[in-house]
């Protein structure tokens, strides 16, 4: 054997060691390795009024004035709990002229894949699923693809294609 093999072979040993050895190192000393501590100022003691400023997502300091907004919020004009609860006497709000095709509207396909499609008319565009309702009324049964692309079969037996 050459000298320099002998040196090579040291030098494989030494980095082969320092690779065993370093991860050990690093489990046993890891104050050396990891992110600084944080410090706190307060003692781990947060306000009452300042965790629930947190969770509502307001500003809790004006950097304009350089004072806290907790205390000079006025209450919301709208009540923010939901309570789920729907008087039985209570009239409907809705608008009952919404934007929804009609039986016999015209209608241009957009887009298929395998389990949704985008019907587009002159109200607006629709993403619809299987057994969902076209706007000509008929209902699209399936979503099926051929030789030529996906396609839309509907109740009455039609293949609908995108343009």
């Amino acid at each position: 054997m050459q000298p320099i093999d002998y040196v090579l072979s040291a030098v494989g040993l030494c980095i082969g060691t320092a690779a065993a050895l370093f991860p050990w190192h690093v489990y046993l000393n890891p104050d050396s390795y990891g992110p600084p501590r944080m410090a706190f100022s307060r003692g781990g003691v947060i306000p009452e009024a300042e965790i629930m400023a947190l969770k509502s997502g307001n500003a809790i300091f004006d950097l304009g004035t350089g004072k806290f907004v907790m205390n000079d919020r006025r209450p919301p004009a709208v009540d923010p709990v939901t309570t789920g609860e729907i008087s039985p006497n209570a009239v409907s709000g809705g608008d009952l002229k919404q934007a929804f095709p009609s039986n016999g509207a015209r209608f241009e396909v957009l887009a298929v894949d395998a389990s949704r499609a985008l019907v587009g008319d002159s109200e607006g565009v629709y993403l619809i699923r299987p057994r969902s309702r076209l706007p000509d009324g008929t209902l699209a049964v399936a979503f099926e693809r051929d030789d030529r692309g996906w396609h839309i079969v509907t109740s009455e037996e039609k293949v609908l294609r995108p343009n």
